[in-house]
């Protein structure tokens, strides 16, 4: 994996979560937690949502991940934008839940009382390529490499 690609999955805590179904789209800002080689993303949402049924629906996802601030002029040539089209598992296997929410609590400790709602779902997004954009005209193309 290219180490820029690597850097900013590691740096950043947020990303927009596209869902669709029906051919009809839909965005959510979420939490996340990137598994040690950054090809697993780990995320949360309550069942009783949108985006929830758009991925039983269609578990074909894209997440968008960036490092944009306040940036202002030449600053903003240094913005740089990952798309990542990947494949959504809601992780069913109690130990596989727990071993998310572990993850999720301790790297995002304000979300603490959303991770212990009731109605909670631990979904895994597997990455099958990544689009890193840097600046209005510099991009990195890579497939991610097959699950083991």
């Amino acid at each position: 994996m290219h180490d820029a690609i690597r850097d900013l999955i590691q740096s950043q805590t947020i990303c927009v979560l596209a869902t669709s179904q029906d051919n009809t789209p839909h965005t959510s800002l979420m939490g996340y937690v990137p598994s040690q080689d950054c090809t697993t993303f780990y995320l949360a949402t309550y069942r009783n949502t949108h985006k929830f049924a758009n991925l039983l629906a269609n578990p074909n996802v894209s997440l968008l991940v960036d490092n944009r601030t306040a940036k202002t002029g030449s600053q903003r040539l240094e913005t740089m934008a990952l798309t990542v089209h990947g494949h959504v598992q809601i992780l069913q296997d109690p130990e596989a839940c727990q071993s998310a929410a572990e993850l999720l609590r301790s790297h995002l400790p304000h979300l603490q009382e959303f991770l212990a709602g009731k109605d909670i779902a631990f979904i895994a997004v597997h990455a099958k390529d990544f689009l890193l954009l840097h600046g209005p005209t510099e991009a990195i193309f890579e497939t991610a490499k097959p699950q083991q």
